[in-house]
């Protein structure tokens, strides 16, 4: 195998698991990574869905894909991936000042938040605003916090700054929500949680840093103040692909489209994780596309070089 046969750009789960496997395979995959190994596991409190434990934090499972790593060997490339193109039968990726060309690609670089887009949003970044709870939650230990989305993401970490803040108030769009109904359930009955649904945000206010939330009503269009220290945004993601410079299927939304191999619509290139169409968004998922993606790329490989 030659040295710069496969590239994964992102090194969360799904990355993980497609280096390792690789790595067992006899092949060598260059591996980039602009973060931290482990990719929104380093920021996730804790995981109690993934088979053979009850419960661990994510840095914890984040410091133990390091581990593998090293143990295979496998040296990230902290760098950002700047631009992949295709140049007749292989790929030529981008990243600082330098380039490399690989005869697969595999992306898994998943996602980042949406923007609120709500005012003085910019203004209060970092200043009040935050987009991870287990990061900066402490900062706002025995103060008035809320938490923006319905999702698992915002129920999770609504939970977790419960444990550290005076209030924590969820506010949601509907009446409906997207977490699991146990994570809802453990919020309703939390005693300094409460929910604002259906509500919209309005507009966040303070003078050097963030004081106040303003909330909309959706049904009644009455508006409330709510007095707050910190605003924890979990209203979705999007993939991370702006810097591949040719076209691939995608949903209306964005995310990649694959076939049962994960490969995507331009061949050798592959794409796992939460950047892909996918059905359910979880470490255990993410893992399966890994070593799915890497099964394939080696299946792909002993078949060209046959004899």
């Amino acid at each position: 195998m030659e040295k710069n046969e496969v590239a994964i750009i992102g090194l969360g789960p799904a990355g993980i698991a497609a280096a390792i496997y690789l790595k067992r395979y006899g092949m060598n995959p260059v591996c980039f990574e602009r973060d931290l190994v482990g990719g929104k596991t380093n920021y996730t409190e804790s995981i109690e869905n993934y088979p053979g434990y009850l419960e661990f934090k994510g840095p914890t499972l984040s410091s133990r894909f390091e581990e593998q790593l090293k143990h295979f060997g496998i040296k990230p490339i902290y760098k950002e991936v700047k631009k992949l193109e295709k140049v007749d039968d292989h790929f030529l990726l981008s990243y600082g000042k330098e380039q490399k060309e690989f005869k697969y690609v595999i992306i898994a670089n998943g996602l980042k938040e949406k923007e609120l887009a709500i005012e003085g949003e910019e203004t209060f970044n970092r200043r009040g605003i935050s987009r991870c709870a287990i990061c900066d939650g402490p900062f706002y230990a025995g103060k008035k916090v809320a938490v923006i989305g319905a999702g698992n993401s915002a129920f999770e970490e609504a939970l977790y700054l419960s444990t550290i803040c005076e209030q924590v108030y969820i506010i949601a769009r509907r009446n409906k929500y997207r977490a699991m109904e146990d994570i809802v359930r453990q919020a309703k009955e939390s005693k300094n949680i409460k929910i604002y649904s259906p509500y919209i945000t309005v507009s966040c206010t303070g003078e050097n840093t963030l004081e106040h939330l303003i909330i909309e009503n959706n049904e009644t269009k009455e508006r409330e103040t709510l007095d707050i220290s910190g605003l924890f945004i979990y209203i979705g993601e999007e993939p991370v692909l702006n810097y591949i410079d040719f076209d691939i299927n995608k949903t209306a939304n964005g995310f990649i489209i694959t076939d049962e191999r994960m490969e995507t619509s331009v061949k050798n290139l592959y794409a796992i994780g939460d950047c892909r169409n996918t059905l359910l968004r979880q470490v255990a998922t993410a893992v399966s596309d890994g070593t799915v993606a890497a099964t394939s790329i080696h299946k792909d490989y002993l078949e060209e070089n046959d004899g």
